[in-house]
């Protein structure tokens, strides 16, 4: 189901979202997050809502109504502003890293594998919250699509932000398959250690951004 520029546009100036918007703003300020008075926090939901109506084949409006809560955008608010922290920390003690274009599409097309795997378990939040996966796997396939377009030659350099955010969206997906918070897509049988062969090739795009996921170990630090 295809959603046109003219209703995102729409959707981002409803009662619905701007009340959403407050709450996500009252919510990360409570964390010591200060989120600009303009539109952008507006315009983010509305671009979660609409990505979530086009993987599920329903209107932004259905999505709206039955699948976003207040309690759910208070948590998207902590997390929010937990990830502003940890990336105002992180980006400037992050160095760069220098992938081959085949790499760079082998990342896009994991992350939205990633996507795809938190919109199957939308519903299983308690450990790990599919919205934040999906919303940053969208951004960073933008950003990564970006850099891969700006490079020249056969290697791109990806890092700042964008580095620190696609780490995140492939870590955390596969922590939540490791430890069985989700559910996999790949319809075999697993590890004794939880892996499988989907999870080895998203650690492998995870190894080509400089990240690795390690039992007991943090995930998603420079090589």
């Amino acid at each position: 189901m295809l959603v046109s520029l003219d209703v995102v546009a729409e959707l981002h100036t409803t009662k619905r979202i701007r009340e959403l918007a407050e709450v996500l703003r009252e919510e990360a300020g409570k964390q010591g997050a200060d989120l600009h008075t303009g539109d952008d926090v507006e315009r983010m939901i509305a671009d979660r809502v609409t990505l979530v109506a086009q993987r599920m084949g329903v209107t932004p409006r259905t999505v709206l109504a039955n699948y976003v809560t207040d309690e759910q955008v208070r948590e998207w608010g902590t997390g929010l502003a937990l990830e502003l922290r940890e990336a105002e920390l992180v980006t400037h003690d992050t160095p760069p890293v220098v992938v081959s274009r085949r790499d760079g599409l082998m990342v896009l097309a994991a992350f939205g594998v990633c996507g795809t795997l938190a919109l199957r378990n939308a519903e299983r939040r308690q450990d790990a919250d599919p919205m934040v996966v999906v919303k940053d796997a969208a951004d960073s396939t933008t950003e990564v699509a970006v850099s891969m377009f700006e490079g020249r030659g056969d290697l791109v350099e990806i890092g700042g932000l964008t580095l620190v955010v696609g780490r995140k969206v492939i870590s955390m997906t596969l922590e939540a398959l490791r430890h069985g918070w989700w559910d996999c897509t790949c319809e075999q049988p697993h590890r004794p250690d939880g892996g499988c062969g989907l999870q080895d090739r998203l650690a492998h795009d995870l190894a080509v951004l400089g990240g690795w996921l390690s039992t007991g170990e943090q995930i998603g630090r420079s090589a």
